[in-house]
């Protein structure tokens, strides 16, 4: 990513609240394995601090200063075990073996999802959840590249063992909506 994306992404966040976490995190958040956790694309940390709630040490990276910096922030206060990185994925050293969860929600990398597998401790958890190619239709991200064929989601996790997978249209409490697919999937364990 370019700087001026970086400062386009900073200003999309400062001074917001991290907000709520995705759904269908919070109702896996029960089968997630307790550990070291990342949270992909971050953002302000909305994901990130309901798994240290749940009691996970988060590595929560993110492209965006200014969404790291709110996050530090609302970490020092809440003295949470949240270590906020300031990074671009592209080019993000993911150490095999290493996590017990990657929560991917709202960031579209294909070519991310083997250096999951492999981060993956035997057992652990990925949980990506992400927009539907329908969601182009009716409004943010329209662009192809960040958004899933239906099943594609499914074949990007390769050689996990998928436990819980949901495509279609989602209905927030808010009563906004999107198209998404959500996926639960554990790495076998040796």
């Amino acid at each position: 990513m370019s700087e001026a994306q970086r400062a386009e992404w900073d200003e999309r966040h400062r001074g917001k609240p991290a907000g709520d976490a995705e759904p269908f995190l919070v109702a896996m958040l029960a089968r997630i394995p307790r550990g070291v956790a990342l949270d992909v694309a971050a953002g302000r940390g909305r994901n990130s601090l309901v798994l240290a709630r749940a009691g996970m040490r988060v590595v929560a990276i993110d492209f965006s200063v200014e969404a790291m910096r709110l996050l530090a922030a609302t970490v020092h206060d809440a003295r949470l075990g949240i270590w906020p990185v300031v990074a671009n994925l592209d080019n993000f050293h993911l150490k095999d073996d290493s996590l017990n969860a990657i929560v991917n929600i709202n960031f579209l990398d294909r070519a991310l999802f083997p250096k999951f597998e492999r981060a993956l401790r035997p057992g652990g958890i990925l949980i990506a959840d992400t927009f539907l190619i329908d969601q182009a239709a009716i409004g943010h991200p329209r662009d192809p590249r960040f958004l899933l064929a239906y099943g594609e989601l499914r074949k990007l996790a390769g050689g996990l063992d998928i436990e819980e997978y949901r495509e279609g249209r989602v209905t927030y409490p808010s009563g906004d909506h999107a198209y998404r697919a959500s996926m639960l999937a554990r790495r076998k364990s040796i």
